[in-house]
């Protein structure tokens, strides 16, 4: 198609705001699940982290899930969709509901994805601190909970939140664990971004593309904006 006057229009970001429904839906889901993941990945993963420092069996134990968690990682998307489908495809126990076709099989298929992305940071925070800050606050009465939500939680959340950011937004534009996943009414980003293509609706996919990008330059700007009112490390790509 040739650039001119003629085709220098906003026809198709007009379509795929105000006419195609599943635009709207792709954002919104894409938003929620991957929000969603950040948010239990950051809790799962102070958690994690908490053991990974310890001694003895708790120790061993952390370290197995968080080496698991390297291996999903690496493990390619379209793989792990698979196995979630042979997972989950036949209905739960208990509630007798399968969660194939539903946003739950995406969000757990992100959890398993991406948990290596939010331990990371986390981790390396709990590394820098004194092991006697625990033997501390035990010797004081603290019981676990108490501890962790006490000392443990306000030192680690600016990395937890760091790691919880670097989720989000991988998370918020990713399309190959949620290929096979995905189903009508539960329309990711990347997913719909694919389809437009694939259905040879290539100026859709590119609007929506440009939207995308676009969405992730303003919450990177935004958090830029705030940063000064963050502690120091909540920003990922900031050393300030």
């Amino acid at each position: 198609m040739p650039l001119a006057l003629e085709t220098f229009t906003l026809d198709n970001f007009t379509e795929i705001l105000f006419r195609q429904s599943v635009t709207v839906r792709a954002f919104v889901n894409s938003t929620l699940i991957a929000g969603c993941a950040a948010a239990l990945l950051a809790f799962f993963a102070i958690m994690i982290g908490y053991y990974m420092q310890k001694r003895g069996r708790s120790r061993w134990f952390a370290g197995g899930v968080a080496g698991m968690g390297d291996i999903a990682y690496a493990i390619p998307g379209l793989v792990i969709s698979i196995g979630f489908i042979l997972a989950f495809i036949r209905p739960l126990p208990l509630i007798d509901r399968s969660l194939y076709g539903t946003s739950g099989i995406i969000l757990i298929a992100y959890l398993c994805a991406f948990f290596a992305i939010a331990l990371k940071p986390v981790g390396a925070a709990y590394a820098q601190l004194d092991r006697s800050l625990d033997d501390a606050a035990r010797v004081s009465g603290a019981r676990f909970y108490l501890r962790i939500r006490s000392v443990f939680f306000p030192l680690i959340l600016p990395a937890a939140a760091s790691g919880a950011i670097l989720v989000f937004l991988t998370a918020y534009n990713e399309v190959t664990v949620s290929a096979l996943l995905w189903s009508t009414g539960n329309e990711t980003i990347g997913t719909t971004i694919f389809n437009y293509e694939d259905g040879g609706y290539t100026t859709l996919a590119s609007a929506m593309a440009s939207l995308t990008v676009l969405a992730t330059i303003v919450l990177m700007l935004g958090l830029n904006l705030v940063s000064g009112k963050l502690p120091a490390g909540v920003i990922p790509w900031r050393n300030d």
